[in-house]
């Protein structure tokens, strides 16, 4: 009888499934597409990564399901050398969370900021030399602390090694 009961439980909630594909980059920053498997939705039928810029230190790029952004990640340039103070900008991020040991980044449910190298790039920036990106995850039903610092250092680092921080081929 349980048996049965389960069966029918099990029946009548159909799981929603998604209809996109995870992608492999973000506005074409290359992530595991794991990894942003483990943020997006379980359901949905359409993914959209939109950019206004992708340009190193300008980069801003939102991420909607269904027409609603999900996730958004930044690559900015600033004078400042602290990663809390950078992180304020990111109102979904909460400071008394985690700071990673080395002190370069701060992450927790909804998102991070983390400074980064990018050597070639900052001689453009005399005055706002210091690198930052920042993963924001809109959407609180996705929040996940691990997931989020997942993302942000996958992203960080496809941001550090592309050719425009390291001058090399990525």
């Amino acid at each position: 009888m349980a048996a049965l009961a389960l069966a029918l439980t099990a029946c009548s909630q159909p799981e929603e499934k998604r209809s996109f594909a995870v992608p492999s980059d973000l506005c074409g920053t290359p992530v595991p597409t794991a990894v942003l498997d483990a943020i997006l939705p379980k359901s949905g039928k359409t993914l959209e990564a939109k950019a206004r810029s992708r340009e190193v230190g300008a980069t801003h790029c939102r991420v909607n399901v269904d027409g609603a952004t999900v996730i958004a990640a930044f690559s900015e340039w600033t004078d400042e050398p602290s990663v809390s103070k950078v992180a304020r900008s990111n109102p979904y991020l909460d400071l008394d969370d985690h700071t990673s040991e080395d002190g370069t980044y701060m992450w927790s449910e909804r998102g991070g900021a983390r400074r980064i190298p990018c050597p070639v790039a900052a001689k453009d920036h005399p005055d706002l030399n210091q690198l930052f990106v920042r993963i924001l995850i809109h959407d609180e039903k996705l929040a996940d602390a691990d997931a989020a610092k997942d993302l942000l250092l996958a992203y960080s680092k496809s941001v550090a090694d592309s050719k425009a921080c390291t001058g090399a081929a990525s």
